[in-house]
């Protein structure tokens, strides 16, 4: 006959106490970041991927896409990224700010001068 009795861990005497805020995520800026750079190398793989679609198509008659259109998805490709880039990085930047005022540094006056050229 089979053995009923499963054995299990005992729990602990006493309840552990919960954190009261849960562990900062110290890598989070360095992921936003990692993200960031991720995004425009993609970009820059689809512009790489348009130049071989350019070159190619040179090479050989009849051509497969008229004068200045891969030009087109060229631009609107350079564009978005551009975009994308301000838009997601002024939002870091607003995230910053008030990071900034909460640790108690002000955003108008920098702890210290850059120093001059």
């Amino acid at each position: 006959m089979a053995d009923h009795n499963a054995i299990r861990s005992n729990p602990p005497a006493q309840p552990q106490p919960k954190p009261e805020h849960p562990s900062p995520r110290h890598q989070l800026k360095a992921d936003y970041f990692e993200a960031l750079r991720h995004l425009n190398r993609g970009y820059g793989v689809a512009l790489a991927a348009l130049d071989r679609l350019e070159s190619k198509d040179r090479l050989h008659a009849p051509r497969a896409f008229p004068s200045g259109f891969l030009n087109i998805y060229r631009n609107r490709t350079e564009a978005l990224r551009a975009l994308a880039n301000r838009d997601l990085l002024r939002l870091l930047a607003e995230r910053e700010e008030l990071e900034a005022g909460r640790f108690g540094a002000s955003p108008e006056k920098p702890d210290r001068k850059p120093p001059r050229s």
